[in-house]
């Protein structure tokens, strides 16, 4: 597959610098959410508690920001210029599915963390419930996989197919002949 600034025309109106620029934000994002990730569970001192505080809500404004980030990136391909809005939808679900699914964790695990740091409840007591470690467990894993396949979906977008109509028809009649044979 080719690049948008391969084949980028100026009719197209996507600008690749600008692109790139919001792509490598994305990853800066991602990097700064796996940060605050890492570290909010290691702060119990008391003297801590808003630098806690700030890491257990930061992840959250992270994750919506990303979203937004990812969603910035398909202004400028046709789907969105022409309102085709039922094909990209069916190019997204799983981006918003897989984003509510984690933000749902996210704020599974994060309140109670949040609330312990504004109790000053210890952590010896915070993780002997082992329905917070279990979250802690899968929320760290799905960060990882959700931030390694959001970046890759975000990097595909770059794919000239969703700037070019025929290409997107294309793409779209190989792909329906593809399932129409496996089926």
């Amino acid at each position: 597959p080719q690049s948008v600034g391969a084949m980028a025309s100026p009719q197209d109106g996507v600008n690749p610098s600008l692109f790139a620029t919001k792509l490598n934000a994305m990853l800066v994002l991602m990097l700064l959410d796996c940060l605050c990730n890492g570290f909010a569970d290691n702060l119990w001192d008391p003297s801590q508690r808003m630098v806690s505080i700030v890491f257990c809500t930061l992840p959250i404004a992270l994750h919506l920001f990303m979203l937004l980030l990812f969603f910035t990136l398909l202004w400028h391909t046709f789907l969105l210029r022409y309102g085709l809005l039922l094909e990209l939808w069916g190019e997204t679900r799983w981006v918003i599915l897989f984003s509510m699914i984690r933000l749902g964790l996210l704020i599974w695990v994060r309140v109670p963390r949040l609330m312990a740091a504004l109790y000053a409840t210890s952590a010896e007591v915070y993780w002997s419930s082992s329905l917070n470690q279990a979250t802690f467990f899968a929320h760290n894993l799905l960060t990882v996989i959700y931030d390694a396949w959001l970046l890759r979906r975000s990097y595909s977008l770059a794919n000239v197919r969703f700037y070019k109509p025929q290409l997107w028809h294309k793409h779209r009649k190989q792909s329906n002949a593809a399932t129409w044979q496996s089926n």
